[in-house]
């Protein structure tokens, strides 16, 4: 296996992150692009199912793969091929899983209107026992381990559970679809 020095990686890992979490804060710049010209023009429209899934899905992915980058740095390393590889299968594998489960979530799922804490971590428990195997064969594939495997789903849930979490409270519970 041909291994680029550690320094090599991080070289590019801080940009890569920063720009990520830039990403974040996109769609909350965009709506604040036009100033509300009545007490009915602030009320936003709903999103359709599709498009409001599609933002969440790029919130969640921005911050969950830069984390999962983090962690694979530490718990697993290996040279710039190997980081490349598990960005790519990372980055592809959440973004399906993400948004997969949260279009059915938000099609099957209870209403918007009523999220409340229950729903949230009854949703959130759902969705790390599905993602959690999805990391075991990320960190098997790349760590070439049983071991590193588990500890890479050890600190991804803790990482990942945070990001799903504040995720779902800044789209169900702060920023609802609908108008109260």
């Amino acid at each position: 296996m041909i291994r680029a020095p550690r320094h090599v990686c991080r070289q590019w890992l801080v940009p890569l992150i920063l720009g990520l979490m830039l990403l974040v804060s996109a769609p909350a710049l965009a709506q604040q692009a036009a100033a509300p010209t009545s007490a009915t023009a602030s009320i936003p429209a709903p999103l359709p199912a599709w498009q409001r899934t599609l933002y969440k899905t790029i919130t969640y992915q921005a911050v969950s793969n830069a984390a999962d980058l983090v962690l694979f740095d530490l718990l697993i390393g290996g040279g710039a091929l190997a980081t490349a590889g598990f960005f790519a299968a990372n980055a592809v594998t959440t973004a399906a899983l993400y948004y997969g489960f949260e279009y059915t979530w938000q099609t099957f799922g209870p209403p918007l209107d009523e999220t409340t804490g229950r729903t949230l971590l009854e949703k959130t428990i759902l969705y790390r026992g599905v993602n959690s195997s999805r990391i075991f064969v990320l960190g098997y594939v790349f760590g070439g381990g049983v071991g590193v495997a588990t500890a890479f789903v050890a600190a991804d849930f803790v990482t990942d559970t945070a990001v799903f979490v504040s995720n779902e409270y800044v789209w169900d519970i702060l920023r609802p679809q609908q108008a109260p």
